[in-house]
């Protein structure tokens, strides 16, 4: 079962998640290799939909950081949109939330590009 759904929005390209935790190795190993290949399809702007994510590992967490790493690489845009209370907390304490571009929605989101 894929990890993520892509929707476009004009020249968004819109990231759900399809499971609201990720913590075995084997699901972070394939979302990770799905948003990289997001990247590698040539997509140049992506907003990550964290709705519905309820809980991220430190493995996870530095998937999101190789994946900025990526997008930046490439002259990307990436930006995070509805991230919950919880996961708000994590990267504020790992200070990953100075990394990110993290919008309050996705309208905010969307419109931030």
């Amino acid at each position: 079962m894929e990890k993520i759904s892509l929707s476009p929005n004009g020249d968004v390209t819109v990231v759900a998640f399809t499971q609201p935790k990720f913590l075995d190795d084997a699901d972070i190993q394939q979302m990770g290799d799905e948003l990289f290949q997001v990247v590698d399809s040539g997509v140049e702007k992506i907003l990550l939909d964290m709705s519905t994510v309820e809980f991220l590992s430190s493995a996870a967490l530095n998937r999101f950081i190789m994946l900025h790493k990526k997008v930046k690489g490439t002259g990307g845009e990436l930006r995070l949109a509805g991230v919950t209370s919880e996961i708000e907390k994590i990267f504020a304490i790992t200070r990953l939330n100075t990394l990110f571009n993290i919008q309050p929605d996705m309208t905010t989101g969307l419109a931030s590009f």
